[in-house]
């Protein structure tokens, strides 16, 4: 409300701050200097501080009151004006009354707060003596001085080119073609039949027709987009001869886009994302510049980083006659052009994998690391439908390829490749009895336990030479106690401390409560093939990318290489047509599922400087090696020497 004005003789004025807010979210600040107090009942200033109070508060009516011979479309005129402006506050700031007879004027300063910025702008309220009483002289120029009798504020956006992402040595990870949205605005339809007609015979469907319309009915300022063409197609649209042509029926506007796609759909579903029309939840959540015509990121980076790929609109306050044309542009707020989004992602590497999965018709993951540098160079997810990335997100019992891990906690203990080993068709733990998912072949050592996947002997092993705490340790040392933050929502493992011999021996072979990403197995592999454990690195300038790379144990790393070559070159993984170089270990994982026997099929390890992990889902009781081998060997020899 407004503060009481004291008078301290005929000429006193006094300044008063007032905080009008209205049932919107529109707060208005007036600041009204009283000209002069006492004398008649109905002065200029008092005529002018109840019509500025007035208006501070959308009160449209009490305006009214205060107007000579206001016109019928009043109250719509000066709220369509504030809503169109789209401002959070305005403040009023007048000056001095000038008098002469009958008649007065004072110039009034406004600050409109729009979301690039304020603007600053005056106007000009003009009053009259009628009959006494002093009322407002009002058109719409008092709103603005630019504003005439039909005329309407419009705030416009345009938006720059929209930032790449960018993979591996600048490559684009993203295309894009232009499109025409078509649309209308409400204010501007003449004949609405027309209009529909007009958009369904250009090739719009009903329902978006019918939503378009009822959308700039309730808000006749604004552009509701109804479909998307070519602009080769909108160019024959434009062309099109006779009265249904869309381009020419009053009320359609159109606007230029670009279609922004992946560079592939795997990229697409998960890891690059995509763009489309903003959702109410989403312009919720981003707010202004903003609006309901805008482009966003709806998954992946283009979502993650969508501000920063948007940048920041050119806003225009314009000035638009009853027919839409615009006939003054008020205020030019400079935008900014977005910033490119820098990844890893090598499109050789990605497409190569992509393709080594294409067939595969159950799920299946796989993450490809570069061991030298931590960073990601390809992302599989099938199928691309899936609810989430299952290469970057998804927890799986890591089977026998956990016994890398095992094998370093082993080492660590004091062990080597040759300690002795052997390996019985089922051991009992507690009276939990425990198989091998590989066979029984002769083994005499640790080495040749980890080259057959023989799982009574690791866990002869562990139960014997290791505690609860050095499988925490073991995570630790692989950096698995971390959450990965490499750019996008991503998880490595889940290694839970046995709470008794049982667990124990169950986590030496990858059951129990351990879960595994296939980009914390690749993380894994890279590690044994660098020799030192890096944070997984997608998004340039993301947390992981300035996380320090830390040794492994130099002996495990030594011993380890030598055990994983042994898994392709007569183990568990020979036969299947990996390179010869590869050094791999290969894992089966079973559970319960659904009352159903289920396995899950996996296979990790690296080449030269490329690491890998791939996990078959249910795999219908088929091994890692014998299933996965080939997926991975299509994968690597495809690229060749790395």
């Amino acid at each position: 409300m407004l503060g009481r004005v004291s008078c301290a003789g005929p000429r006193a004025r006094t300044r008063r701050l007032a905080k009008l807010a209205s049932g919107a979210s529109l707060a208005l600040v007036l600041v009204v200097a009283i000209a002069a107090c006492g004398g008649s009942s109905s002065t200029p200033s008092d005529t002018l501080h109840a019509f500025l109070a007035a208006w501070g508060r959308h009160d449209y009516a009490a305006m009214r009151a205060q107007v000579l011979t206001p016109p019928p479309d009043f109250k719509a005129v000066n709220a369509t004006a504030l809503s169109a402006l789209g401002a959070t506050s305005a403040t009023f700031m007048p000056g001095r009354i000038r008098q002469s007879g009958s008649h007065a004027a004072v110039r009034v300063r406004q600050r409109f707060a729009l979301a690039p910025g304020d603007w600053d702008t005056a106007t000009t309220v003009h009053l009259i003596n009628h009959k006494g009483h002093w009322l407002v002289a009002w058109t719409p120029a008092t709103i603005n001085p630019a504003l005439h009798a039909g005329d309407r504020f419009a705030v416009v956006r345009d938006w720059p080119a929209r930032a790449p992402i960018l993979g591996a040595g600048g490559a684009p990870l993203t295309t894009e073609r232009k499109l025409v949205t078509v649309g209308v605005v409400g204010g501007r339809i003449k004949q609405p039949p027309a209009v529909a007609a007009d958009l369904l015979a250009s090739g719009a469907s009903k329902a978006e027709v019918d939503q378009a319309l009822a959308e700039a009915k309730a808000h006749p300022t604004y552009f509701e987009p109804v479909f998307q063409v070519t602009k080769a197609r909108f160019e024959q649209l434009k062309d099109k001869p006779g009265p249904g042509n869309v381009y020419a029926v009053p009320g359609t506007q159109f606007e230029l886009a670009a279609d922004r796609s992946a560079l592939t759909p795997q990229l697409g579903a998960h890891v690059v994302g995509s763009v489309g029309p903003i959702t109410a939840e989403e312009l919720h959540h981003l707010g202004a510049p903003y609006d309901a015509s805008s482009v966003v990121g709806q998954t992946g980076l283009e979502q993650a980083y969508e501000r920063r790929l948007a940048g920041t609109p050119t806003t225009r306050v314009l000035v638009l006659d009853p027919a839409g044309a615009t006939i003054a542009t008020l205020k030019s707020f400079p935008g900014h052009p977005g910033k490119a989004v820098q990844t890893s992602v090598d499109p050789a590497v990605q497409r190569a994998a992509e393709a080594a999965l294409a067939d595969e018709r159950r799920n299946a993951a796989l993450v490809a690391i570069r061991p030298s540098s931590g960073q990601i160079l390809a992302v599989v997810s099938d199928p691309t439908s899936y609810g989430y990335d299952q290469a970057l997100e998804g927890e799986y019992p890591p089977g026998s390829t956990f016994k890398v891990l095992t094998s370093t906690a082993l080492f660590g203990a004091g062990l080597s490749p040759d300690s002795a080993a052997t390996c019985a068709p089922t051991l009992t733990v507690d009276g939990e009895v425990f198989h091998n998912a590989e066979g029984e072949a002769p083994v005499q050592t640790l080495g040749q336990a980890f080259t057959e996947s023989c799982n009574t002997a690791f866990i002869s092993l562990a139960t014997q030479h290791l505690k609860p705490a050095d499988f925490t340790a073991v995570a630790r040392t692989y950096g698995l106690d971390a959450t990965p933050q490499p750019g996008l929502p991503a998880f490595d493992a889940e290694i839970p401390k046995p709470d008794g011999e049982t667990s124990l021996a169950a986590t030496a072979i990858g059951q129990a409560g351990v879960v595994f990403s296939p980009l914390g197995m690749a993380s894994v592999a890279a590690a044994v093939a660098s020799g030192s454990v890096r944070a997984p690195r997608l998004v340039a300038g993301a947390p992981d990318d300035h996380v320090a790379a830390k040794p492994l144990p130099s002996n495990a790393v030594s011993d380890l290489r030598e055990m994983m070559a042994g898994v392709v070159a007569s183990g568990t993984a020979a036969g299947t047509g990996l390179p010869s170089t590869t050094h791999a270990k290969t894992g089966t994982a079973q559970y319960y599922a659904g009352g159903k026997l289920r396995t899950d099929a996996w296979l990790m390890g690296y080449d030269g400087d490329l690491a890998f992990a791939v996990v078959v889902v249910d795999s219908d009781q088929i091994n890692g090696g014998p299933l996965d081998g080939p997926l991975v060997a299509k994968f690597l020899n495809a690229l060749g020497p790395q």
